[in-house]
């Protein structure tokens, strides 16, 4: 009896043995399954980061090429006479420390340069006549008349047509024998040389920029007039203000920063002009090189394949726009302080 219960005790313990090997081995052991879930997870997030990194590459190459490279060889070529027919690394191209910054500040081409700069800022003049005839044609626009929005697209297309195109056509209005001329005529009032005259020249530059322009800027004030408020104006009228006052007072200061964000976009675009003053006048550029801006200057220093005086000029020209947004933003910040 004995033995039967002696090995029955050391069956049970066996079963139960087994048993718990059993279970042992069906569940693992919880401190291994940390580690390995921490290693499916950085997989997934390298595998993550990794996709991520191929849809932003085309926009890294982008900017690579297109961007950075040419800017850093733009520095580097200051210093060197580059052709561009050879690398500018090569045994052909030399080195002339800085004799390029040196022409453009008082050698040869100085002269050609500065008065590139000035005409520049001519053409610049436009800006605040544009911004002036674009808000009055906001303030007739933002009424409720009888096609009004027929009137907002039709101020607004010449900004979306191709400059190319527009100005073609101004050539055939503005030349000599053209229309302007004819009806000029027709009244008693004798040709005037709008294009080969250097007056009549950047007139008619300056007439084409705002043509183009003012359609932007007046839907530009128009949105931005929805946001004056009504009630101001109500209560102006009956203390008795003028129209002429509650513009200057009420109207204009709420406009103030789209104001400034077409100024400031204005003159950045201003000091970067060339199409319209080179197709409108001809790559002679027009009586007296009127129509030679400091884009211009670069344009041609290009074409006699001096790409390192041409750097010279583009770095200048950045300078000035840096310099003279740098001086806007100071003024509207004292602005806002004040």
């Amino acid at each position: 009896m004995e033995s039967e219960s002696l090995n029955s005790e050391v069956l049970a313990a066996e079963a139960a043995v087994d048993a718990a090997a059993e279970v042992e081995a069906e569940t693992p052991p919880a401190v291994a399954a940390g580690p390995e879930r921490k290693r499916k997870k950085g997989g997934l997030k390298r595998g993550e980061n990794l996709i991520g990194w191929l849809y932003i590459s085309p926009m890294i190459v982008g900017i690579l090429v297109f961007t950075a490279i040419p800017l850093i060889m733009s520095i580097i070529s200051i210093f060197y006479h580059w052709t561009g027919s050879v690398g500018l690394f090569d045994p052909e191209t030399t080195w002339v420390g800085f004799g390029n910054i040196k022409s453009i500040f008082g050698g040869l081409e100085a002269e050609t340069y500065w008065k590139a700069v000035l005409h520049t800022f001519v053409y610049a003049i436009q800006l605040p006549v544009g911004l002036v005839i674009g808000l009055f044609l906001a303030l007739a626009m933002n009424r409720n008349m009888k096609g009004v929005q027929t009137f907002r697209v039709l101020y607004y297309l010449p900004g979306v047509m191709s400059v190319v195109a527009v100005t073609i056509v101004w050539q055939a209005l503005f030349k000599g024998d053209g229309y302007i001329n004819g009806a000029l005529g027709l009244i008693g009032i004798k040709p005037f040389g709008w294009l080969t005259t250097k007056v009549g020249a950047a007139l008619t530059v300056n007439l084409l920029l705002i043509w183009k322009g003012v359609g932007y800027t007046a839907l530009m004030f128009v949105a931005g007039l929805q946001s004056v408020s009504t009630d101001q104006i109500e209560a102006a009228k009956i203390d008795g203000a003028s129209s002429w006052t509650i513009l200057l007072k009420i109207t204009v200061p709420a406009l103030y920063p789209i104001l400034f964000y077409l100024f400031v976009t204005g003159l950045m675009g201003a000091l970067q002009m060339f199409n319209e003053p080179y197709i409108l006048l001809g790559d002679g550029y027009g009586p007296g090189k009127i129509g030679m801006t400091a884009v211009g200057f670069v344009y041609d220093q290009f074409g006699q394949n001096d790409l390192g005086l041409a750097s010279v000029g583009a770095w200048v020209l950045a300078f000035m726009i840096f310099v003279v947004t740098a001086i806007q933003m100071y003024v509207d910040k004292k602005r806002e302080a004040d």
